[in-house]
């Protein structure tokens, strides 16, 4: 809402200091308010009025963004959402989700950029996948790796001395375009479930 004041004066009118402050006085609280985001008309900040890129995350100060102050239904169109910290996510409809592809042409031990990736093993030869120790690649409990065999070399899932790592009825893939999925279900101890052979 735009500023006001209780007195009005015309040329040639006397000043009252009183009057002269309460006017100070209506000026100073108005500007107050602004401050505190009471006198600012709900239209007046529109996306067309804040220039692009004039809100950085460094602006926004820890907290400030809370549930409670965005809209229901509030669509994110950005590509990258950052890290979720929550414990579990519920989504009501459709999620959309593209696996990321690693394509290695030989032997392959996992690192940790491969957490939630499709690991594509493209070689013409007998081929390992090693899991390595967690002292040298930090993989959280619960990654999971999805391992794919698309070359016609067989690939057997591997574990560096240190790490447990249970399958069955093998830890080789069974043929050409068959998968298995490694789960990491504590520190250093890995399960295989798929398609695979002894």
């Amino acid at each position: 809402m735009p500023a006001s004041v209780t007195y009005t004066f015309d040329n040639g009118d006397p000043i009252v200091a009183a009057e002269h402050n309460t006017n100070f006085n209506d000026l100073v609280n108005y500007c107050n308010g602004l401050s505190a985001g009471t006198n600012i008309d709900p239209s007046a900040i529109t996306t067309a009025k804040i220039q692009a890129a004039a809100i950085t995350s460094s602006l926004i100060a820890t907290g400030a963004v809370t549930g409670t102050k965005i809209e229901t239904g509030v669509t994110l169109t950005t590509p990258n959402i950052g890290a979720a910290t929550g414990t579990s996510l519920y989504a009501n409809g459709q999620v959309t989700d593209h696996i990321v592809v690693n394509s290695p042409t030989a032997d392959y031990p996992l690192v940790l950029s491969d957490d939630g990736k499709l690991i594509a093993m493209n070689v013409g030869v007998s081929n390992n996948l090693t899991i390595p120790l967690n002292s040298s690649v930090n993989f959280p409990v619960g990654t999971r790796i999805t391992v794919l065999q698309t070359g016609v070399g067989t690939t057997t899932l591997t574990a560096v001395s240190g790490v447990t790592f249970n399958a069955t009825p093998g830890f080789k893939l069974r043929a050409q375009y068959s998968a298995a999925t490694l789960i990491q279900i504590a520190t250093n101890n890995w399960v295989a479930v798929g398609d695979l052979k002894a």
